[in-house]
C-alpha cells in the first residue's frame, strides 16, 4: 500500500507529511517533486521514496518503469501542489494548477488499487461569489480576482467531473496565517502583507471594505491536523470539506481593524508608525473608481500597490462566508477543536512585528 503526495516541499504538503509520518512511521509514501533537493532532509526515510517528475509534463515526465511500479502500489493520492502566486498569467497558472490536476487524475485512473484521491483546493476557488458557500461543488463564479482563483475553480471542475469514475474528495482550505500557539509564520502571504501595510496608508487613503464582512483565517497547525484527519479517517467519496473558521469562528473587517490597531499600538517596535490612521472604508464601486483615476495619474508606486492589492483586497467588500458545519462536527468528534482565529491573528501579528516580517 502506498500514498502519493504532491506539494511536500510547500507549507501545506510539508506540514501534512509531518503528521502522516508521526501517525504511522512505517507508512509507504511517494513524494512527487521536480527535484530531490526540494524535499526537507528530515522527511527522507527508508519508507519515503522521492519520485522526480513534473505536473506540467506529459505523463508527469516519468518513464514506463517508474509509472508501472508506483501505479501498482498506490492506494491513496493526496494532491497538495499548486502555484499559489496571484499575479501569474492565466495560461501559466493553468499549466500548473489545471493541467497538473488532470495529469494526476489520469494517473489515478491507472491505479487498480486506488481507494482515495484527495484534491486540496482553496476557498478562493469561489472567486467573488457572494453569500454562503456550501460544502458542495461550486457553480461557476461570474468574476475572479486572480488567475489563482480561476485555475483553482477549473481544477475543481476536473475533479468533480471524475467523481463518477474515481473515489475522490475535495478539501477547500481558507487562508493560513501561522501557528496558533506561537504565531510563527513559515510562509508569508497576502494576509501578512495587509498587516504590514496597515499603518502605511499615506499612499492609500481608502480600501474597499464593509465593516461586517467576515474574515476567515486558520492556523497552520490546526490545518495540518484537520487535513491529516481527512486523509486517515474522514475521507468519503464525493464529499467536499471546508477547512475554515466558518460563520461561527470568523471575525469581521471591523474586528480585524480594531485588533490590528491594538497590537500595533501596544508593540514597542511599532512606535515609528504612531499614530495609526485607519484608511476610509468604501464600497467596491468607489474603490474601482479611485483605482482607475489613480492609474491615469501615472504614480508608479501607487499604481503597483493598487495592482497587487487588486488580487485580494476586493474580498473585504464582498459578503462571502463558508459553511463548515458538517466538517466541524466531524472534527470536533475526532477531538480537533475549532480554529482559534482571533487569538492566532494577534499572535501572528506580534510575531511579524518581532521578526520584521521574517527578516530577523
Amino acid at each position: 500500500m502506498g500514498l502519493l503526495l504532491t506539494g511536500a516541499s510547500g507549507l501545506v504538503g510539508g506540514e501534512l507529511l509531518d503528521r502522516l509520518l508521526a501517525a504511522r512511521p512505517d507508512r509507504r509514501i511517494f513524494l512527487l517533486t521536480r527535484g530531490r533537493d526540494r524535499i526537507s532532509p528530515h522527511h527522507l526515510r527508508p519508507n519515503v521514496s522521492v519520485v522526480e517528475g513534473d505536473l506540467r509534463s506529459p505523463g508527469l515526465g516519468w518513464n514506463g518503469v517508474e509509472t508501472a511500479e508506483v501505479r501498482a502500489s498506490l492506494t491513496e493520492i493526496v494532491h497538495c501542489a499548486a502555484d499559489t502566486r496571484f499575479d501569474l498569467a492565466l495560461e501559466e497558472a493553468r499549466a500548473s494548477n489545471v493541467a497538473g490536476t488532470a495529469q494526476l487524475l489520469d494517473l489515478a485512473r491507472q491505479c487498480p488499487r486506488l481507494q482515495r484521491f484527495i484534491h486540496v483546493s482553496s476557498v478562493y476557488a469561489a472567486g467573488r461569489m457572494a453569500g454562503l458557500i456550501s460544502e458542495a461543488p461550486l457553480a461557476a463564479p461570474s468574476v475572479f480576482s486572480s488567475s489563482y482563483q480561476q485555475t483553482k475553480f477549473e481544477a475543481e471542475q476536473l475533479v468533480v467531473g471524475a467523481m463518477h469514475q474515481l473515489p475522490v474528495a475535495i478539501v477547500r482550505l481558507s487562508s493560513i496565517i501561522g501557528d496558533s500557539a506561537t504565531g510563527r509564520v513559515r510562509q508569508f502571504n497576502h494576509v501578512h502583507q495587509l498587516m504590514k501595510l496597515f499603518p502605511r496608508n499615506h499612499l492609500l487613503p481608502m480600501v474597499p471594505a464593509e465593516p461586517d464582512v467576515p474574515i476567515d483565517l486558520i492556523p497552520t497547525d490546526w490545518t495540518a491536523a484537520a487535513l491529516a484527519w481527512v486523509v486517515d479517517q474522514g475521507f468519503a467519496p464525493g464529499r467536499v470539506f471546508h477547512l475554515c473558521a466558518g460563520p461561527q469562528d470568523s471575525f469581521t473587517v471591523r474586528d480585524m481593524i480594531d485588533l490590528t490597531r491594538q497590537v500595533f499600538e501596544s508593540h514597542p517596535k511599532a512606535s515609528r508608525w504612531m499614530p495609526i490612521r485607519v484608511p476610509r472604508l468604501v464600497s467596491l464601486a468607489e474603490w474601482e473608481q479611485f483605482a482607475a483615476h489613480s492609474i491615469r495619474g501615472g504614480h508608479k508606486l501607487l499604481n503597483e500597490l493598487i495592482r497587487v492589492l487588486g488580487f485580494f483586497l476586493p474580498h473585504l467588500a464582498i459578503h462571502q462566508c463558508f459553511e463548515n458545519r458538517r466538517t466541524q462536527r466531524d472534527l470536533t468528534a475526532a477531538g480537533i477543536a475549532p480554529a482559534p482565529a482571533r487569538e492566532t491573528y494577534a499572535r501572528v501579528l506580534r510575531y511579524c512585528l518581532d521578526t520584521d516580517w521574517g527578516r530577523v
